[in-house]
């Protein structure tokens, strides 16, 4: 395997990192000048799947992604609106790295 990453592999970059930024931006500070405390988990889980996808690895990916939803359903009245679209769009960057993973 080459040392360049693939198109499939920097997109599920840019959506985890997206994902993100989306969660850091909206769930962390949701309408609050502060932390939000109920933010912080999502946050984390956003931040495990942008570390799998940065190294390409799919496990910890989905390990992220899996959170992101559970949070999003956990929180659903509090921040889980504002976390589902970026778990939802990790859950396509863990499927556009999965088929990397396994054309190789």
């Amino acid at each position: 395997m080459s040392d360049q990453r693939t198109i499939q592999e920097k997109i599920a970059i840019a959506v985890a990192a997206g994902a993100s930024a989306w969660v850091i931006g909206a769930a962390f500070f949701y309408e609050s000048g502060d932390i939000n405390p109920a933010g912080v988990p999502p946050t984390v889980a956003c931040l495990i799947a942008l570390w799998g996808a940065i190294k390409s690895d799919i496990t910890r990916m989905w390990i992220g992604t899996a959170l992101a939803i559970i949070f999003s359903f956990a929180f659903l009245f509090s921040v889980g609106f504002v976390v589902a679209p970026a778990a939802i769009a990790l859950a396509i960057g863990s499927l556009v790295l999965w088929d990397v993973r396994h054309q190789l």
